[in-house]
């Protein structure tokens, strides 16, 4: 972005500076010389380019990390998990505080407000608006490095979109940079199928785009079309869904991991995972913290942690309710917690790595974060054959997930089966940031929770409450979301 844009204040995010973006991202991107405009020393080469594109994987690991907002959004909401002590600010977001998202104290800059996400959009409007101008001879990789580093950047932007629009609702809507940043109208939230549809758009682009080359920690084109697929299963499009899945399962690299590898899925680049985000330790670059996936953790995996007090065990009725059957994957991601009175906690992300000689307590977790795998595409296929009335093809699709885990094959059909699949990824996936969203798109709320009552899901109340005092000041036809006006 150019020198004049870092005038601007923007807290909506689409308003957001680029210089936040570069100071977020030093180790990806230098500032340019001070006599200098951005743009003519910035957007000249495939290296800068690469660099930016680098910065948003960057952004969007740390917008997650917030709070360790990712997992409150996508398990915490879902009642998956029960709460130490020390986050007795988290508590009204279960069941126990009837998913009061409202009442966040100290958590309102992470769980109410989507400035962060916003940057890395306009992160992506420059990339897709910039580098088409710069000449293929800059690229080392000429125009086919170009065309991938612009499918990247349609991907994230479509993936932040579809993120953003499952946590808050109806999003603010951004198509291409501001040409005025000085002079940025008011905007109001755009309908949900206008926003579907712009991922929609930049993920076919992204497809056509990107191949099956890059490592799964950049996007790909089995990640372009595993997102179409959730995206028309969000919008109850299932025959597209169906389409899409099939893309995936029969015409990738991809594979299902045996049991006896299982945690090879979390330990980053399976054969299973079709995108995740680098946070494994490096001594050189590390991407790795100790906030994050510890807080699934008791010792022995964290030193000292002998309680739950600093943790997230698994809601023990969670556990009674879908755990019930034998099976081998349970003994495999779960493990009796530290002190824990009988309490479970999660054991996908125990690569703990006590790394300094010199301090004893000193840690990261070293595992990455999936954001897209093979399974949970086998199960969104299995939901959208279910939809098509294809309940066979569905039973089979449930079926190589619960054969995997050591469940015996399910049989019924009807609505019944349509709620295994459900509970199958409540199984499968716990623990990997989605499973609010696949009770949202599944309509199982109303029948897992009493606080879901009709009222409040013809209101939308599973989306989350904006934080008005802060953004309203900078977009004065921003709305809160309905159910939230009055609770």
């Amino acid at each position: 972005m150019m020198r004049k844009y870092i005038k601007q204040t923007w807290i909506i995010g689409v308003f957001a500076v680029m210089a936040a973006t570069l100071l977020s991202c030093k180790k990806q991107i230098n500032l340019a010389p001070e006599n200098a405009t951005y743009d003519e020393v910035f957007w000249v080469d495939g290296s800068n380019v690469d660099k930016a594109l680098s910065g948003s994987y960057s952004m969007l690991r740390d917008a997650f990390r917030a709070d360790n907002s990712y997992f409150i959004f996508g398990d915490i909401a879902a009642n998956n998990f029960a709460l130490g002590s020390d986050f007795w600010n988290y508590t009204s977001f279960i069941e126990s505080g009837h998913f009061n998202f409202n009442y966040a104290p100290y958590l309102e800059s992470s769980v109410k407000n989507w400035s962060r996400f916003y940057a890395i959009i306009t992160q992506c409007h420059q990339i897709i608006d910039k580098s088409p101008g710069i000449p293929d001879s800059k690229f080392d990789g000429g125009a086919e490095q170009k065309k991938r580093l612009i499918g990247e950047a349609k991907f994230l932007r479509a993936y932040v979109y579809f993120y953003m629009q499952r946590v808050w609702g109806d999003v603010i809507l951004t198509k291409t940079t501001f040409k005025d940043p000085q002079n940025i109208p008011p905007a109001g939230r755009a309908p949900e199928s206008e926003t579907l549809e712009f991922c929609l758009s930049d993920l076919q682009s992204a497809s056509a785009m990107l191949d099956n080359s890059a490592n799964k920690t950049h996007a790909n084109k089995m990640s372009a079309l595993a997102l179409m697929a959730h995206v028309y299963a969000w919008k109850k499009d299932y025959t597209n869904a169906e389409k899409y899945c099939d893309s995936v399962i029969q015409d990738s690299p991809l594979a299902l991991e045996t049991i006896e590898d299982y945690k090879k899925i979390w330990e980053g680049n399976s054969q299973e995972s079709i995108l995740e985000l680098n946070m494994k330790y490096d001594a050189i670059s590390n991407e790795a913290t100790a906030d994050f996936f510890s807080r699934f953790l008791t010792a022995p995996y964290i030193k000292g942690r002998d309680g739950v007090n600093s943790s997230w065990p698994i809601n023990p009725d969670l556990e009674n309710e879908i755990f019930s059957e034998p099976e081998l994957r349970k003994g495999i991601i779960m493990e009796d917690a530290a002190g824990g009175g009988g309490l479970k906690i999660l054991t996908k992300y125990t690569n703990v790595n006590y790394f300094d000689p010199n301090n004893s307590n000193s840690y990261v977790v070293s595992n990455n974060l999936v954001l897209l795998r093979l399974a949970d595409i086998y199960l969104l296929r299995a939901e959208a054959r279910y939809k098509n009335g294809k309940t066979g093809d569905a039973l089979l699709d449930l079926n190589v997930i619960r054969e995997r885990a050591g469940l015996a094959d399910y049989e019924e059909t009807g609505s019944e089966l349509f709620d295994e699949i459900a509970n199958e990824r409540r199984r499968e996936l716990i623990g990997e940031g989605c499973i609010q969203f696949d009770l949202i798109r599944m309509e199982q709320l109303p029948k897992l929770f009493s606080d879901y009552t009709i009222d409040r899901i013809a209101k939308k109340g599973y989306f989350w409450p904006l934080d008005m005092r802060t953004l309203l000041k900078q977009d004065e036809l921003l709305t809160q979301n309905e159910w939230w006006n009055n609770n």
